[in-house]
């Protein structure tokens, strides 16, 4: 049994309860209660200034995020300056954002060349990863031959002059575009495309 000193009680920091109960101590219960109604009205008032906060971030980044290119018709040369020869031109528009507007900007480019009586439009973008698409004397994958290709820097893939892939770098062939010749001009109608997937998908 415990002895008691007489004339002296127990603070309640060190008082205990009976039959080797845990030690209450009221002081600590109140103070944590303290505590976590500071933590939680912290917290709320963080999450009703991060709201705005995050709003804005949003709305200052959202003209980086817009939609891509596509579906204007855009004239770039005559029908008889065409040959059986790729030739490269660059696609020249206004780029507008929510901030800016920027007149006579190249936004895009690709290969045309003359097939018969028709034309060809090839996107200048590798539909592998996006990179600039070059035309040269290259090894043909498939035949070993010295020939003028198509071809990618980047990561190897190769197509023929009609865009048609020779190998398995790239999921699907040259990106082609649809044209228009009227009263001897060449109309093309520009878009981009998502890269990666063996679909022909406008973005």
């Amino acid at each position: 049994m415990s002895k008691k000193i007489a004339g002296m009680q127990p603070s309640s920091e060190t008082k205990t309860q009976e039959k080797g109960e845990k030690p209450v101590f009221p002081e600590r219960d109140a103070a944590r209660r303290d505590f976590l109604k500071v933590s939680v009205a912290a917290g709320v008032g963080a999450c009703a200034v991060g709201a705005p906060i995050c709003a804005a971030v949003r709305l200052v980044t959202a003209p980086v995020f817009a939609g891509g290119t596509g579906g204007k018709f855009y004239s770039l040369t005559t029908f008889d300056t065409l040959t059986e020869q790729p030739q490269k031109f660059f696609i020249v528009d206004t780029k507008k954002d929510a901030w800016t507007t920027l007149p006579q900007q190249k936004i895009g480019s690709l290969f045309l060349r003359k097939v018969g009586e028709t034309v060809l439009a090839l996107h200048s973008l590798c539909p592998h990863a996006g990179c600039m698409i070059q035309l040269g004397q290259k090894e043909n994958p498939q035949t070993k031959a010295e020939e003028e290709l198509f071809y990618c820097p980047c990561h190897g893939a190769y197509f023929d002059l009609d865009g048609k892939r020779l190998n398995t770098v790239p999921p699907r062939d040259m990106d082609s575009l649809e044209v228009e010749v009227k009263d001897g001009h060449v109309f093309v109608k520009f878009a981009n495309f998502t890269f990666g997937i063996a679909d022909k998908r406008a973005t």
